[in-house]
């Protein structure tokens, strides 16, 4: 959910209009928002969120009516203000009064909304009745989130720079992370699995498991082939990968934000050191046994009958048959 101003709300019915600048950027990626907190500001004015999921596609004043307006007295009700004796739906005077009382806790003055000049019946020489200002929410000051606290995604912008597009990003609950697993090591990687999260840029590093693995996404169609988890937008392999999402032991570093990094996965461990071999050096034989072959002599070789375990970056770990042996440094044949 991103906010782009377009307009300057005025506070006095006589105010000039003002330029689109960016004057206070009061928040950074990952930071965690609550509602009606300023986040950043342009001329002076307040841009923040507030709890809802219908789209804010107009200003919102005294009179207005619909489901933006029930939206707004549910959000200011939420932040622990009263709309009064308004109806649900209906923009009156205990809702107007909500209004100022939280851009007042904002520390600001609250915008104002100049209705039409009335026209008295009369003679020639009758004066037009002077308009009254009612207080109003401006769609260019709010962004609905549909649940809080919020995560700022991104802030693309610094003070004094004009607005010409979203001055803030916002996405619902914490950071989430997927990796993408390369589909040949897809029966490696189950639910539980611990993982070491690093990134490079920012030097965060946290802990965390597998939380789920999805389905194989293929490059043709950008789908997922029937599974759900799949929701990282950036930085997808040109090729076939399975999404896998990572959880962390703890809340996620704020450095952690908009950030590539490396995750390393454990699929299995041993609790002891373990002779391990090349998996090229492991061969089945008709009996369905795995052997290895070991170099004796430049010209000699014996075969040993092993069971295989966990296996990891190419190594397979290996147990050999009661009655042979294998000791750590002899050569093996590779490939054969």
């Amino acid at each position: 959910m991103s906010a782009t101003p377009t307009a300057v709300a005025v506070t006095q019915p006589t105010a000039q209009p003002s330029a689109l600048v960016v004057t206070g950027v009061f928040a950074r990626p990952g930071q965690r928002v609550n509602a009606a907190q300023p986040l950043v500001e342009y001329d002076a004015r307040p841009v923040f969120a507030l709890p809802g999921s219908f789209p804010m596609y107009r200003d919102l004043t005294v009179g207005e009516e619909g489901k933006d307006v029930v939206q707004l007295q549910r959000a200011l009700h939420a932040t622990g203000r009263t709309t009064g004796p308004d109806p649900s739906g209906m923009f009156g005077a205990g809702t107007a009064a909500a209004v100022r009382h939280m851009y007042a806790a904002m520390g600001y003055a609250p915008p104002l909304a100049t209705p039409a000049e009335a026209v008295s019946a009369g003679t020639a020489g009758s004066r037009k009745a002077e308009p009254e200002a009612d207080v109003t929410l401006p769609s260019s000051e709010v962004v609905f989130v549909p649940s809080l606290p919020a995560r700022v995604v991104s802030v693309p912008v610094h003070v004094g720079d004009a607005v010409k597009g979203p001055v803030i990003t916002l996405a619902r609950g914490d950071m989430t992370l997927t990796g993408f697993l390369d589909p040949s090591e897809r029966g490696l990687v189950t639910a539980g699995a611990k993982a070491d999260i690093l990134a490079e840029a920012t030097g965060a590093h946290a802990t965390g498991a597998v939380a789920s693995v999805g389905a194989l996404v293929t490059p043709d169609t950008g789908k997922d082939n029937g599974a759900s988890d799949n929701s990282a937008a950036a930085a997808r392999p040109d090729g076939a990968y399975v999404p896998v999402r990572v959880e962390g032991s703890g809340s996620w570093d704020r450095r952690f934000a908009d950030q590539d990094v490396r995750i390393t996965l454990t699929a299995a461990a041993t609790s002891r050191a373990v002779t391990a071999v090349p998996e090229a050096a492991i061969t089945a034989g008709a009996d369905a046994r795995s052997t290895v072959t070991v170099v004796t002599t430049s010209v000699g070789q014996r075969t040993v009958p092993v069971t295989t375990g966990v296996s990891a970056d190419g190594l397979v770990q290996v147990t050999p048959a009661r009655g042979y042996s294998l000791r750590a440094g002899e050569r093996v044949v590779v490939g054969t």
